[in-house]
């Protein structure tokens, strides 16, 4: 009876320190999810500042779009941000509302930031790359997105930030503009590719897209 009891309470020990270690590792995951998406937030935030001040200038400057210098330091950081994103989809499920939400005004950044390359390479001869990536995270409806968003991401870190500008967008976006951007390149399905203004509408291999930009 006595080595009942005490075996009991051993159980019963060992039974609330395991609750409490997955309580505790809970609420720590909670917290850091938490932290995670409070600081994408404040970047986003940072970044958007930046573009309106940006698009700020341009209207200052008026004809003179060109006299603006540091437009292409927002490539990278557009860049780690959907790292960021990309990250957290891939802890937390690309279904994940959190995420969905963040996404949303990071499209609307991307397009911000297009509109911005597009003027100075026409107006001002600068010249590189613009890419336009549609694709969806819905494997169902896209199984090859996953490894063409590798691809491109690659050739930009290869080449360089300055040089490829790369913009990405889930076709299942609720944005209206994303949405209008969708109809404009006439995406019906993914993925689909924009190079330099021209469509793609397949998968485009390594090789073949390092030709499009030589």
């Amino acid at each position: 009876m006595v080595r009942r009891k005490i075996a009991y309470r051993n159980f019963l020990f060992a039974f609330i320190a395991a609750l409490v270690l997955f309580l505790s590792g809970l609420f720590t995951g909670q917290q850091l999810t938490s932290w995670q998406v409070e600081n994408i937030k404040r970047f986003e935030e940072d970044l958007r500042t930046s573009l309106t001040s940006l698009e700020l200038r341009q209207t200052l400057l008026k004809q003179n779009i060109c006299g603006i210098s540091d437009l292409g330091q927002f490539s990278a950081e557009l860049s780690d941000l959907g790292k960021q994103l990309a990250n957290l989809e891939s802890r937390y499920g690309k279904g994940d509302n959190r995420i969905l939400e963040l996404k949303e005004p990071y499209f609307l950044l991307e397009i911000r930031h297009y509109l911005l390359m597009q003027e100075a390479a026409s107006r001002c001869g600068r010249d590189f790359d613009l890419i336009l990536y549609f694709y969806s995270n819905d494997p169902k409806q896209c199984e090859e997105c996953d490894n063409q968003g590798y691809i491109l991401s690659y050739l930009q870190e290869k080449l360089g930030y300055d040089q490829v500008k790369m913009y990405s967008f889930d076709i299942r976006s609720s944005s209206p503009a994303v949405q209008t951007l969708v109809e404009l390149h006439h995406v019906k399905n993914a993925p689909l590719t924009v190079v330099n203004g021209v469509r793609y509408d397949k998968f485009i291999a390594l090789e073949e897209i390092e030709k499009l930009l030589s």
